[in-house]
């Protein structure tokens, strides 16, 4: 069998490898294995990164809560600074309105000319002084409001401070376990690789050729019984003889 050509040779290692189905299975479903891991790998890393995504997002809006906060925080006291100014303004409204009755009551006692313009002007000191009163006591109510609303608003913005760092606590531990996955596929496709003696490329054209081989011996065992054989392999010289000079240094095998 030493003289075959390398045609014939070509054709016989293609009937072998159309009757080997379990080596085209196998080619296939190591494709496959080596699909799915990278298939796999991506997932992870995409979780890890979307897991950063979310934690450095959550570390901007815990920056700007804290800055919230903190100038919450500012104005409530300044309101209730005010709310303590307008109490003392309330007092200095009272004592004015006692002066001004006092001053009614000497003018009262005093002759009718001097006595009467004391009475007067002490009157409209004293309605001006319950009107400034009035004001500054609804002044510090409404501050005091202000202030316990801004209480409220802190309280809020602690509870948010607190669900963001739980959100950024989650997405550390996705980042971490992420992290702990891409590893494990990692060292599954290093000892994969070891095993096989393959990589994802190599695996996807030997499933590939097997395929494309399998097609190729059908079709020829097709036309094997309506065309003459010659005119086969005139008609596919151009495809065979760069295949049958790879085959050319094979050791003969047995039919």
């Amino acid at each position: 069998m030493a003289t075959d050509n390398p045609k014939r040779r070509l054709f016989r290692l293609l009937r072998r490898g159309a009757r080997a189905e379990g080596v085209g299975r196998s080619a296939v479903e190591e494709s496959a294995l080596w699909a799915a891991h990278q298939r796999a790998a991506t997932a992870v890393r995409d979780s890890g990164e979307a897991a950063q995504r979310i934690a450095s997002h959550v570390a901007k809006q815990r920056g700007t809560v804290d800055a919230l906060a903190d100038r919450a925080r500012a104005v409530s006291a300044r309101a209730n600074d005010l709310s303590t100014s307008f109490g003392r303004i309330v007092d200095s409204f009272a004592r004015l309105e006692l002066v001004a009755l006092n001053a009614g009551l000497e003018g009262a006692r005093m002759s009718e000319g001097g006595g009467q313009a004391l009475g007067l002007v002490s009157d409209e000191v004293r309605a001006q002084a319950t009107r400034g009163s009035e004001a500054a006591r609804e002044l510090s109510a409404a501050l005091a409001e202000i202030g316990s609303e801004l209480v409220q608003v802190n309280a809020s913005l602690d509870r948010a401070r607190e669900a963001a760092a739980e959100v950024a606590q989650e997405a550390a531990r996705v980042g971490g376990a992420s992290a702990d996955a891409e590893r494990a596929l990692t060292d599954i496709g290093d000892r994969f690789r070891k095993t096989t003696g393959s990589d994802p490329e190599t695996a996807r054209a030997i499933a590939e050729a097997t395929e494309h081989a399998r097609a190729l011996v059908g079709a020829l065992g097709t036309l094997s019984g309506k065309v003459p054989q010659a005119l086969v392999v005139s008609a596919l010289r151009p495809v065979l003889e760069p295949l049958s000079r790879m085959l050319e240094g094979d050791d003969e095998e047995p039919t």
